[in-house]
């Protein structure tokens, strides 16, 4: 990596003698060094000039391939230091539930000097970050008859999901909605609402209707905290799912059962097939099983 740091340092400076001054070196070694990187990659990348050094065009090329490669080594080096600790790394459907959750995690936890890293995102995504390790687990609510687009695609990633809890299609609405207080609704009176809701998503619960058209979805947002903000002040409406009935509960929301679609969402992760779980993965799942188990 060193011949690259003088490259780099050569090409920004355009002189062979301001370079060493930057490395703190001599003009005669980092002529050698760059003599060298040239005899190594078959190809001459400046043009010596009475002034100082100009890029040939196979060196503008490799220009920036160098600077990327030393970025990544950078990031390397600075991920182990920054990994001397424990770590979480969880994606998550957007869900009020699951930061809370989260949370209250860290605070059991927090003078262990965990280091935890969530990210809300839709399945796609979350597939694709704990697919290629940057998250280690990827918890989502699940659509029953999506199940098998969800196992195709976790198949091709040698990924699996594991279901935790059966949930039921829910509507939610804020206290001041004159439906707040009904223990169910009927389908077809949906049509008859206005939703904010999370923007759309192939797996979104409320594809259960086979026809979001009919909802009348006035709000639509990526943000979990603007819909609970909206449930609260307004007269919206939300389509999706509950699985705490108690435990964290931290919003006076009216939570409506759609007849008919009880136990049509399961709530589960997903991880990478193969790959043994860490000690922090396993306790949050077993967090996560005693919270289920409490709340009944």
């Amino acid at each position: 990596m060193n011949q690259l740091e003088y490259f780099l340092a050569c090409a920004r400076q355009a002189s062979l003698t301001k370079a060493a001054e930057e490395l703190y070196t001599t003009q005669p070694h980092v002529s050698m060094v760059i003599k060298s990187l040239e005899e190594e990659l078959g190809v001459t990348l400046f043009h010596r000039k009475a002034r100082g050094v100009e890029l040939t065009e196979d060196g503008r090329r490799i220009y920036g391939y160098a600077a990327n490669a030393l970025k990544n080594t950078d990031l390397i080096f600075s991920a182990c230091k920054e990994r001397k600790h424990s770590d979480l790394r969880i994606a998550t459907n957007p869900s009020s539930h699951m930061a809370v959750l989260a949370t209250s995690y860290y605070q059991k936890h927090q003078q262990e000097d965990l280091f935890l890293q969530y990210t809300e995102c839709g399945i796609e995504e979350m597939l694709s970050l704990v697919s290629e390790q940057e998250y280690d687990l990827g918890f989502l609510f699940l659509p029953h008859h999506k199940k098998p687009a969800l196992f195709h695609m976790l198949e091709r990633r040698h990924m699996e999901y594991i279901p935790l809890y059966t949930a039921d299609l829910v509507l939610h609405v804020g206290g001041n909605h004159p439906l707040y207080g009904m223990p169910s609704i009927a389908p077809e009176s949906l049509s008859e609402l206005k939703f904010v809701q999370l923007e759309d998503d192939f797996f979104a619960v409320e594809d259960l209707l086979q026809g979001r058209r009919l909802l009348n979805r006035v709000v639509l947002t990526n943000s979990s905290r603007m819909m609970i903000y909206m449930l609260e002040h307004t007269k919206l409406c939300n389509l999706g799912s509950f699985w705490l009935k108690d435990m964290f509960r931290r919003h006076d929301f009216g939570r409506i059962v759609v007849e008919g679609f009880q136990g049509k969402v399961s709530f589960g992760y997903v991880r990478r097939s193969g790959c043994p779980l860490g000690a922090q993965e396993k306790e949050f799942l077993e967090f996560l099983r005693n919270v289920m188990q409490q709340d009944g």
